[in-house]
């Protein structure tokens, strides 16, 4: 069992980095397009967006709750605030939410 598990994480080791070695020795010297360039930089964002937002939903006993702390976080993103502030004013106002919820 012990091998077979080596084996694994080494075969995907060698997968991973063939993956992400081949574009780099393939198009060095060339620049991608504005489009390519900025849907490449969009990637990382929508992926966590579309990795967390279920688990956000239901992060708490209470859907509302969640849709609070998820208003009002984004409200903070958009008034371009620091992430600190964003992820610890979220948390403390959901805290007071399942305090004082009914």
């Amino acid at each position: 069992m012990e091998t077979k598990f080596l084996m694994v994480i080494l075969g995907s080791m060698f997968i991973n980095y063939f993956l992400r070695a081949v574009p780099v020795i393939c198009h060095t010297g060339k620049k991608p397009g504005s489009f390519l360039k900025s849907f490449l930089e969009y990637i990382p964002f929508a992926a966590i967006g579309a990795l967390l937002f279920p688990d956000v939903l239901y992060s708490t006993d209470t859907m509302w709750i969640s849709l609070a702390g998820l208003i009002f976080a984004g409200i903070l993103i958009l008034l371009k605030k620091n992430m600190l502030l964003v992820v610890s004013g979220t948390i403390f106002l959901v805290y007071l939410l399942n305090m004082i919820k009914p």
